[in-house]
């Protein structure tokens, strides 16, 4: 299975790879985060820093934030 595959079927993705996976820069998703706007994450204990997006998560929010021209 290739790198993009792997992260295709991945189950929990940095914000480098929600980024990418939703098709945003990772600075972007950032400040989605900070403001609150952002899809669901999970900051796991003790680590400083690191997120963690749930892939089924990122599919709900974009379902969200569809609009009239995306059908």
């Amino acid at each position: 299975m290739s790198e993009k595959q792997d992260r295709i079927f991945k189950r929990y993705y940095n914000t480098a790879e929600a980024a990418e996976y939703l098709g945003l820069s990772k600075s972007h998703l950032s400040n989605m985060r900070l403001r609150g706007e952002g899809p669901k994450f999970h900051r796991p204990a003790g680590s400083s820093g690191k997120y963690l997006y749930d892939r089924d998560d990122l599919d709900m929010w974009v379902k969200g934030h569809r609009t009239l021209s995306d059908g």
